[in-house]
Parts: structure tokens; C-alpha cells; sequence
């Protein structure tokens, strides 16, 4: 038995639909012998009539109208496919998977784009540099926000803005008056350290190398969070990028003399999920964000 194509069920349909071949062909945007060819080649192998051609329209036959109450179904998703792809193609809807070292620079995107795109689903992760690389290249997520991510051929990455390693210094401090400090001053005080693949950490230790300076930290904590924690508690002095965290309550950012370099936040994606509108769409976002941030310092 002999299958008809779905280009020609297509045919068929439309013109069922709209009881003509040349509205059907404009509704294809195909040509109207392109329908005829469809529809004719379909009734030549079955050895049917499908339509009676009454004056400019089409009429179905009996065998006709047999058919479309079988077949019209295919039309109906045809057209559901087309609402969902334009809505997402626009952003009505979609969703956007995002993985992040910090939430204080995520969390400003988050929001912005929150209000652009309502209809989009956001779900995000945390966790440290090694967990957002790795989620991003096992494509578990289509985004990343990181300082310092990974250069290669098959990333793209976009820098959102520069950012201070400063250290966590808790209120009421000898140490916490002040604008800037040493590395060597601190070492007389109680340090907090990040453990695992911290960024911050890799950062500090690289300083404190060239230095000269070997601390012995009086605790190793996961997160960010810890750290900031045990710093309000007045446990310790820590170590941050000043732009991880919003927070405000019980400590001080002081800036360390030995480390004057800035350190880039950026937006990354694998490229071959760049062209993604939901990507694109944050990514252009992103852009605006930060051109909007450097008129604002300009002026």
C-alpha cells in the first residue's frame, strides 16, 4: 500500500480548509501548480477524486471529506507548532537554564530580564568555578556567569563588568576603619580561606605566593556565604570579589594594597548554543546593562 507524503496530506488539507487551490498555495506560500501537482499526484496513485473544482474554489468529494476527518488533526498541529515557535522565536515563552558562581552578579541580570521576558522560565544553579564549567560544557544548563571563565575555541564569552578582591573585614575591627590594608597586617589576625575550586582563593593564593606571606587560616569554608557568615559573626577576616554579594550587614569591604588588578565577571555559553534567542536575548541584555553602567561612571 502506497503512503501519500505529508506534503501532499499538506496540500490536501489546506485546500480542504479553504475550499481553494490558490488560497491554499497563498497560505503555503508555495505555488498554486505546486498544490495542483500535490493534491493530483496523491488522487493519480490512489485512483481517487478528491475535490470536485466547482468554478474558482474546490469542493471535497465523499472520499474527500472521508479523508480531511482523519487527516485535519495534522493541520490543527501544524498550526499549534507555528503559535509555539513564533512565541518563542519572541520570547512569549521559552525558558533559560543559568548556572552562576555568585548571586550578587546573577542576581541583577536575573531581575532585568525577569521584566523584559515575564513568559520565560528561569531556573538557576550555584555553585563553585568548576560546577558552572561543568554544567555548562554537559549542557545541564545553557549559561554561565562566572569571574575569570574558561578561554577555548568552543566557548563564547562576554564580559559583563571588572571587579576587586577585597577583603571581609567584620564591624567594630581595629582594622575595619580603614581604607586599605595590607596583606601583611592581616596575617596577625584570623583568617577565613575558601576550600575547593574557588576562584577568589586561586586569586589570594597567588598574591600571597608572590609575597612572601604563608597564613595559617583558622577555618576552611565551602561558600561564599560561610565566609560572609563567619565575618558578621566576627569569627574571622575573609576574602571576596566585591561585586558576589550584595550584602551590607556587620562587615566592611577593605581594599588590600598588593592586589590592584580587576577581575572580570562574565556571561559564557558554549557557541553553538549563542544563537538561542533565550541566550541571545540575555546576552544582548547583559550588553545594554553594562553600556548603561559605563555612561553612568563616564558622566
Amino acid at each position: 500500500m502506497k503512503r501519500p507524503t505529508a506534503s501532499q496530506i499538506r496540500a490536501f488539507n489546506e485546500v480542504a480548509a479553504t475550499g481553494s487551490f490558490s488560497r491554499a498555495a497563498k497560505a503555503l506560500a508555495v505555488s498554486q501548480p505546486a498544490i495542483t501537482a500535490q493534491v493530483r499526484a496523491m488522487e493519480e496513485a490512489h485512483d481517487v477524486r478528491l475535490f470536485d473544482r466547482v468554478g474558482t474554489g474546490a469542493e471535497l468529494t465523499a472520499i474527500g471529506e472521508r479523508l480531511y476527518r482523519h487527516t485535519r488533526q495534522m493541520r490543527d498541529t501544524e498550526k499549534e507548532a507555528a503559535v509555539i515557535l513564533h512565541s518563542a522565536r519572541t520570547l512569549t515563552i521559552g525558558e533559560l537554564v543559568i548556572a552562576a558562581g555568585a548571586p550578587g552578579p546573577a542576581m541583577s541580570l536575573i531581575a532585568a530580564f525577569r521584566a523584559h521576558y515575564p513568559g520565560v522560565r528561569l531556573a538557576m544553579h550555584f555553585g563553585n568555578w568548576q560546577h558552572v564549567v561543568n554544567a555548562v560544557r554537559d549542557r545541564k544548563c545553557d549559561l554561565g556567569i562566572l569571574t575569570e571563565a574558561p578561554q577555548a575555541d568552543d566557548i563564547f564569552r562576554e564580559a559583563l563588568f571588572e571587579q576587586s578582591l577585597v577583603a571581609l573585614i567584620p564591624e567594630g575591627h581595629p582594622l575595619s576603619r580603614r581604607q586599605e590594608v595590607s596583606l601583611s597586617e592581616l596575617m596577625d589576625h584570623p583568617l577565613l580561606f575558601r576550600s575547593g575550586q574557588s576562584q577568589t582563593q586561586k586569586r589570594l593564593n597567588g598574591v600571597l605566593t608572590k609575597s612572601g606571606l604563608r597564613p595559617q587560616p583558622l577555618l576552611w569554608l565551602e561558600s561564599r556565604e560561610a565566609i560572609y557568615e563567619a565575618c558578621a559573626q566576627g569569627i574571622g577576616i575573609g576574602f571576596m570579589f566585591d561585586a558576589a554579594s550584595t550584602r551590607a550587614d556587620r562587615v566592611c569591604r577593605v581594599k588590600i594594597r598588593e592586589i590592584t588588578d580587576f577581575f572580570p565577571e562574565y556571561a559564557f555559553c558554549l557557541r553553538s548554543n549563542q544563537s538561542l534567542r533565550p541566550v541571545e536575548a540575555f546576552l544582548n541584555l547583559a550588553r545594554d546593562m553594562q553600556s548603561q553602567r559605563a555612561n553612568h561612571f563616564a558622566g
